[in-house]
């Protein structure tokens, strides 16, 4: 069987264990059950106690064994002494992979630990089956309905094209958060927790050949073997972009990440370097993470970094250039056809150069849509940011040229609880609370686009 044979059937699984289920709403075992249910899980799921009969209407079965017929994925609770029976009944039945949520590993730091890790490694590779975790939030595939996760809340995740793999649960919310804020949805998400059998190569070789995955985004935190990450990622981001946000960057933190999933954390430029080789985007913030993401989710890639900016508001346009400044971006310089459009499109009152201000003319759908489709159609533009305001008409136009070869973001101001960022989400373009984020987006487009060329 393949690894991405093997991946799609613990991601799509017909049936679901939970061994270690509990009656306390309190216990991870009750909010694990919890949260099958309620994301609608279409196959089987199984609760696994000896000490009990029914769990949210379901029959709970005193071992693994009792369950009748095939389990595709197991979802362990129990404490850490008891899970090495409990993985062998595992491989006995024919389990494809269990999400192990149960700490006391490899991430303690003790010989105790690490010996119980290395043997539920072992057992596990014996019967090619592969463990997410342990010590881990969990697992989520939104379009199959599983939240293998103790989070019953992200039942109501939304699906997306960015796939994340992070070795912290609390930066899976995280970043799932920053997303959602954009309305940008996931397709898959890995807590991966200790790395027990099944490290961040393989989760990128297989997110790699995932056809509904867009972007992979991880955060690492450190890795065992980093040659076999970076083989891997300078083969995939031929085809689709990488981006990473490394934790313990503070040589002081080592100790905090040994002891969080068991990763010694390395010195951060080597890490920087190493990963810029493979063509993986580096970024240094969860909010930049989600900025990139939801761009390279949504728009192509650009041809090069001269960028136009469109404003409805002056101020804005200027702190969105110093932003491209910062960011190693280039004001595009217009052809001297296009000024000439603009200065016929456009207010006399106001600027028509780069960044345009269409102040005078923003509440005219057609003129704005001509003036920003004849910057797109400019051979020195790249990509384009649009900074408009709620409800105004260059909204409109902006969806006009959406769906143009070269790529567009936008930043909304908008009040609370008015013109919400999903209008642009649904017309495939990413749309920000700030010009900042704008750049960011665009920035992260500009540079995979380089990656893009530099590898053929």
């Amino acid at each position: 069987m393949t690894l991405v044979e093997q991946m799609n059937g613990i991601l799509n699984p017909r049936s679901v264990a939970v061994i270690g289920a509990s009656n306390n709403p309190e216990k991870m075992g009750y909010m694990c059950v919890q949260s099958m249910v309620e994301s609608g899980f279409p196959g089987g799921v199984y609760p696994v106690n000896p000490n009990l009969t029914e769990l949210f209407n379901l029959k709970v079965y005193p071992t693994l064994s009792a369950v009748p017929g095939e389990v595709d994925l197991a979802i362990i609770t129990i404490p850490a002494q008891q899970t090495l029976p409990v993985i062998e009944e595992c491989v006995a039945k024919g389990i494809k992979g269990a999400v192990m949520i149960t700490s006391g590993f490899r991430e303690l730091g003790t010989d105790v630990g690490m010996e119980l890790q290395k043997q539920l490694r072992e057992t596990a590779n014996r019967g090619s089956m592969k463990i997410i975790g342990p010590n881990c939030l969990g697992m989520i595939n939104p379009r199959a309905r599983v939240n293998a996760t103790f989070r019953p809340e992200y039942a109501l995740t939304k699906i997306g094209g960015v796939s994340l793999a992070a070795q912290s649960g609390g930066m899976i919310t995280a970043i799932i958060l920053a997303l959602d804020a954009q309305d940008i949805g996931i397709s898959k998400a890995f807590s991966m927790g200790n790395r027990c059998n099944l490290d961040f190569d393989e989760i990128v070789a297989y997110l790699g050949e995932d056809e509904d995955t867009k972007v992979i985004a991880l955060y690492i935190e450190g890795v065992d073997e980093p040659r076999r990450l970076l083989s891997v990622a300078s083969e995939v981001t031929k085809r689709k972009p990488i981006i990473v946000l490394k934790g313990g960057r503070d040589q002081q933190l080592n100790p905090a990440t040994l002891s969080h999933t068991g990763a010694l954390a390395g010195k951060y430029e080597f890490y920087k370097a190493a990963f810029s080789q493979a063509g993986i985007l580096v970024v240094e913030s969860i909010t930049e993470l989600a900025d990139v993401a939801g761009a390279l989710a949504l728009q192509p890639s650009a041809a090069g970094d001269r960028v136009a900016i469109f404003s409805i508001q002056a101020g804005p346009s200027i702190v969105m250039g110093d932003a491209c400044h910062r960011l190693g971006l280039k004001l595009a310089q217009f052809a001297p056809a296009t000024r000439q459009t603009l200065r016929r499109l456009g207010s006399p009152l106001v600027r028509l150069d780069n960044p345009v201000d269409i102040a005078g003319t923003g509440n005219d759908r057609a003129a704005c849509r001509e003036m920003m489709r004849v910057v797109l159609e400019d051979d020195g533009v790249d990509a384009i940011s649009v900074i408009t305001v709620a409800d105004s008409p260059l909204n409109d136009a902006i969806a006009d040229v959406a769906h143009h070869r070269k790529p567009i973001t936008v930043c909304l101001f908008t009040p609370l609880g008015s013109a919400p960022l999903d209008k642009f989400a649904g017309i495939q373009v990413p749309a920000y609370p700030t010009p900042e984020q704008a750049v960011n987006g665009l920035a992260g487009l500009v540079r995979y686009g380089a990656i893009r060329r530099s590898k053929g």
